[in-house]
């Protein structure tokens, strides 16, 4: 079929190539009273894949394995709040939360939480222990219902509030299976 683009009663634009009729309308096809429906939004972006081209003096992360993965340490698993049953894995180093797809932690339901940088958990690979802390937003950041303002360590099971949202640190039993 042949791409044109064609104007419907409603004023919508829309390509003839890939679409019998306005896509926005639902005019075309048994559309409840002509009404424009809702479009639902667009699935998040996945992440960007990770550089795996290797240049003399280049810089290059620590906990990157050959096949450029970053292993995980350990998982944040909603509790309670918009996302709870979902579960997000964490990685060495600094894991950024917030509502943004861009974080490491991407909390979308919880309109309680700032888009970036709401708080951090980072994972010591040289200790082996977690941390949590505050991140550049306004939003508070809780541990176990005390509030954080300094880097604070986390041990497993422990729960961390922030928003509308409680999380339970599960780590990754790394003495059983060194990564």
């Amino acid at each position: 079929m042949a791409s044109s683009m064609t104007r419907c009663a409603e004023g919508h634009y829309f390509d003839t190539g890939k679409h019998v009729s306005c896509p926005w309308c639902e005019k075309g096809e048994g559309a409840p009273d002509g009404k424009t429906r809702k479009l639902e939004p667009s699935p998040a972006p996945a992440p960007p894949e990770p550089r795996r081209e290797s240049s003399a003096g280049a810089t290059r992360r620590l906990d990157q394995t050959p096949t450029g993965t970053r292993p995980v340490v350990g998982w944040l698993v909603c509790v309670e709040g918009p996302d709870k049953g979902r579960d997000f894995r964490l990685h060495p180093e600094k894991n950024f939360l917030g509502r943004d797809s861009s974080m490491d932690v991407c909390l979308s339901q919880d309109a309680a939480i700032s888009r970036h940088r709401h708080a951090t958990v980072i994972y010591d690979p040289k200790k082996k222990d977690f941390w949590l802390q505050p991140g550049d937003a306004e939003g508070l950041v809780y541990l176990n219902g005390n509030l954080v303002n300094t880097p604070t360590q986390v041990s497993a099971y422990e729960l961390v509030e922030l928003g509308n949202s409680k999380l339970v640190l599960v780590p990754f039993d790394n003495e059983r299976y060194p990564l």
